[in-house]
């Protein structure tokens, strides 16, 4: 490659991610081994079951989409824009393309040599760290990084699409004042402009509402016909999930008119949003239908459809960040639900209490239903006997149809039902002054579970006093973040003197490494520390590290890399636990590939750098 177009191709790859993170010098010399080539539109840069070419694709220029094919139809995974890299998984695994890639218009592409591509992994950290953090899969890789991904799944044949019949309409004449009303009063996004005989001449979206009226000071006494799209995208209301997405992307749109079959005859309109519900397993539908569920076996069930969706977003390689917020949701909703069906039962309707989640479920990262770690807070120290008697029979019956729903009970009784975490928010206080003040080794422990606090249903108050109270109380015993500094310190990086991962070497999990004491914990721990001594509500561990980025410009680095870390070591976890049916918490290391130990064994750089800043900023050496 002649230095002019090497100059050309390392300009354009210095500003997208990962190739960012490699020194110019040296981005200069790794492009020379790049092959550009062009693809005509529709042509196939690869095909799923074909055998991996050796090369990672970058899109320099066009559109390229990744597709899953069956025998009847080709279903679309991502969209790749320029700067993206696909094709990843399956030089990196050796095996056959999981997915075909096709040009959508004429583009240029750049191809990286394996050998190339496996150097950039081992020399650079945080080149590495990219596609550590789970979107390796073959799907687009640029955007994904800050983890606004597409939920973009494969949909099987048998899924129908969900669809309005009803259609509002107008005539072009009507002012746009007018057909905004119309919009109101039946609560929907969109109206059909039709002629006198009903044919389509274009359609008006609150969006367009928002942009080409009150954004523009546009008269709304002017007609529809002056800001309506036209012509009106529609397809046959036998179309596919697959071909309504497909439409909406290459027009540009978010809403496709349905018509029955070949003809001009409305029936219905199918936004964006109902193409999301209509694919397989999607969070919105599963949350829409615990709210109108009243059946803990139906809870059971649906959160049992949570963990097959969590299967496929894993293996679609969906944002960790995303999926944790998302499956906390799903636990909420069903805790909210016990939560009221006891309420009711038991007659507390206007008692003031908090139900908290603690532990990995306050900290919004329970993937997989492993044990609950639960307590309430209530608001009257004074409450009577009989009341006290209800909620820790509330307590008791939300723990046991939790357990019922999959939630394992807490070996050590840190649930609600146990009377010592079913207390007044002056007990709460009194517990946090035991802990801060005198931190023995327990106590610590204890606040390692318990600052880590999320309200879940009840009272919001109560859980902010509890919140601010201990940020008053660290803040005049200063010496105690230091002792949770010193606990965050005592599991050192999971590397051997040889550099290999340390596994158990006996018992039930022989050879297994733990990747929740090992690996994980030690970056919940500085997240929890560093947090605290920056007074952050946030009790998310990647959402830590995020703030820290701001919070701690001179380790800017250190947290990004923390948050990508974190990110891939839930991700192992999770895999791990769907797989075997369990928490996940011991991989076998054995089935991870070369490039799998890799990375992961690149994720505890952070852990040793993280540690040696708590030593350093809290002067641990003075600290029995």
């Amino acid at each position: 490659m002649s230095n002019l177009i090497t100059d050309r191709v390392a300009y354009f790859l210095k500003d997208h991610a990962p190739f960012s993170f490699i020194p110019n010098e040296e981005l200069q010399k790794v492009v020379s081994s790049f092959k550009v080539k062009y693809y005509q539109k529709g042509q196939l840069l690869f095909e799923q079951g074909q055998l991996n070419s050796g090369f990672a694709f970058v899109l320099r220029k066009g559109n390229v989409l990744l597709l899953q094919r069956s025998e009847t139809e080709s279903t679309l995974v991502d969209q790749c824009e320029p700067g993206d890299v696909f094709g990843v998984r399956s030089i990196l695994s050796g095996n056959n393309y999981v997915m075909s890639a096709e040009a959508a218009e004429d583009s240029l592409v750049y191809l990286i040599p394996k050998e190339q591509f496996d150097e950039l992994l081992n020399t650079y950290q945080r080149f590495a760290l990219f596609f550590a953090s789970g979107y390796a899969a073959g799907q687009a890789l640029a955007r994904t990084k800050s983890s606004n991904s597409s939920l973009s799944l494969t949909i099987p044949e048998e899924n129908k699409l969900s669809f309005s019949k009803e259609v509002l309409t107008c005539k072009p004449e009507t002012t746009i004042q007018e057909a905004a009303k119309l919009m109101a009063a039946k609560n929907v996004g969109s109206v059909v402009v039709v002629d006198k005989k009903d044919g389509l001449l274009g359609i008006i979206t609150d969006r367009d509402l928002r942009v080409k009226v009150i954004a523009q000071g546009l008269d709304f006494s002017l007609s529809v016909d002056q800001i309506m799209s036209s012509p009106v995208i529609s397809l046959p209301d036998t179309s596919t999930v697959t071909e309504v997405q497909m439409k909406m992307i290459d027009a540009s749109v978010h809403h496709v008119i349905l018509t029955k079959g070949t003809t001009t005859q409305l029936a219905g309109i199918v936004s964006d949003h109902d193409v999301l519900i209509s694919q397989l397993n999607h969070p919105s539908a599963i949350i829409k239908a615990l709210k109108h569920s009243d059946s803990p076996e139906e809870w059971k069930e649906l959160r049992q459809k949570a963990e097959e969706m969590l299967r496929l977003f894993i293996e679609q390689d969906v944002s960790m960040e995303l999926l944790a917020r998302l499956i906390s949701k799903i636990n909420d909703v069903i805790i909210q639900k016990a939560i009221d069906l006891h309420v009711e039962e038991l007659g507390l309707e206007g008692v003031e209490f908090a139900w908290i989640s603690l532990g990995s479920e306050g900290r919004e990262e329970q993937m997989l239903r492993t044990d609950q770690d639960n307590a309430i807070v209530y608001a009257d120290s004074n409450i009577n006997e009989a009341k006290k008697a209800k909620l820790h029979e509330l307590a008791e019956r939300v723990n046991s149809t939790l357990e019922m729903c999959g939630f394992e009970k807490c070996p050590a009784e840190i649930m609600a039902r146990n009377p010592k975490w079913c207390q007044s928010l002056d007990q709460w206080k009194s517990y946090f002054d035991d802990w801060v003040i005198n931190p023995d080794p327990k106590f610590v422990m204890h606040c390692t579970i318990f600052f880590d606090f999320r309200l879940v249903g009840g009272s919001k108050r109560l859980v902010e006093d509890l919140q601010q109270y201990l940020f008053g109380l660290l803040k005049s015993n200063g010496n105690f973040i230091g002792h949770l500094a010193k606990n965050a310190t005592q599991n050192p990086p999971p590397l051997s003197f040889f550099k290999n991962l340390i596994v158990e070497r006996s018992g039930e999990h022989e050879d297994r490494f733990d990747i929740k004491r090992r690996a994980m914990m030690p970056l919940v721990d500085a997240a929890r520390v560093l947090a605290l001594e920056h007074r952050l509500t946030d009790k998310n561990t990647i959402e830590r590290y995020k703030q820290l980025i701001v919070l701690e410009p001179n380790h800017q680095e250190l947290m990004e890399e923390a948050h990508q870390a974190y990110g891939l070591l839930m991700k192992y976890r999770t895999r791990e636990g769907l797989a075997k049916n369990n928490s996940g918490r011991y991989v076998e290391i054995s089935k991870l590939n070369k490039l799998e130990k890799q990375i992961l064994k690149n994720a505890f750089q952070p852990i040793k750098e993280l540690q040696e800043l708590l030593e350093v900023r809290f002067k641990l050496v003075y600290f029995n």
